[in-house]
């Protein structure tokens, strides 16, 4: 198809070039049909393609192993089912055999401050 297309441009080119309208049109509707040609088989040769993989990747999966597929457990009603183990209680603060509780704050009571003592190199020396 390739060298009928060769020669079809170039008796195409021979044609404008010598003013040959008719030879020209002529020139022009066998291109086209040899394009429409070419696109048909292109696409029948796609179509094969496409069926030879389709039925490569079937013959490859009958072949296969079997694999083992886990399906996810339907979620159950609430109440259904085992709680799965005791329930969790905490322990309360500070454990009864550890320590003693925390006291609150000790505040000192207000009432006279103390005499302030003389500092050193300030008195009467």
């Amino acid at each position: 198809m390739a060298v009928l297309r060769g020669r079809l441009l170039f008796e195409l080119g021979d044609a404008v070039y010598s003013s040959d309208d008719q030879g020209a049109e002529r020139a022009r509707g066998q291109i086209r049909e040899l394009d429409e040609l070419a696109a048909l088989r292109e696409a029948e040769m796609e179509a094969v393609m496409v069926q030879t993989q389709d039925r490569l990747e079937q013959r490859r999966l009958e072949v296969q192993p079997t694999e083992m597929v886990e399906l996810p457990q339907p979620p159950g009603q609430p109440g259904e089912g085992s709680p799965g183990g005791p329930a969790v209680i905490p322990e309360p603060y500070p454990p009864p055999d550890e320590g003693s509780p925390p006291e609150p704050a000790i505040i000192p009571e207000p009432g006279p401050l103390a005499p302030e003592e003389p500092e050193e190199g300030r008195g009467g020396a």
